[in-house]
């Protein structure tokens, strides 16, 4: 008795391959859309950043101003 080996069929084959190419090439598309909304988020976050900065740097100035402020008073 012969073993049943069913040999898969070359329209079969070339089904599974298209599917996985489709599915290769739509991972390929939502990687690329995902990279351009971590971009998109990255710039946000460096202005976030720099304006951030920007406000420490000015209470920095004010705070050092205040000490000045009082320190020249103490001494008058």
């Amino acid at each position: 008795m012969k073993p049943n080996i069913d040999l898969p069929k070359p329209n079969r084959i070339l089904f599974i391959i298209s599917v996985f190419l489709v599915l290769l090439i739509a991972q390929i598309f939502w990687l690329g859309w995902e990279i351009e909304k971590l971009k998109a988020i990255i710039e946000q976050n460096e202005k976030t950043i720099e304006v951030n900065n920007q406000a420490i740097d000015g209470l920095q100035n004010y705070i050092l101003e205040q000490i000045r402020k009082e320190h020249d008073s103490k001494f008058i």
